[in-house]
């Protein structure tokens, strides 16, 4: 299972779950809500230090920064591709 932590107002929150829909992809979503700055929090920064969404928890990996989940997808779910 994977889980999606993210914000509906952050762009590459935005582009993660595009990309994981389009794949047709299987995963819970966790909103962290940067306007209250929720992402500060012990347990939040737990999971990235930086402090920064999007965070993708898969069960024996945790990536975050958009770039790096988008390139893991296209490698694990090949199809459809989005490139």
């Amino acid at each position: 299972m994977m889980t999606l932590y993210g914000y509906f107002r952050s762009s590459t929150s935005y582009r993660t779950r595009i990309a994981m829909n389009l794949k047709g992809l299987d995963y819970d979503y966790i909103s962290v809500n940067l306007a209250k700055d929720e992402q500060l929090a012990d347990a939040f920064k737990s999971l990235n230090p930086q402090g920064l969404v999007p965070v993708l928890q898969t069960d024996d990996l945790l990536l975050y920064q958009s770039p790096a989940i988008l390139e893991w997808l296209e490698e694990v779910h090949p199809k459809p591709a989005i490139a």
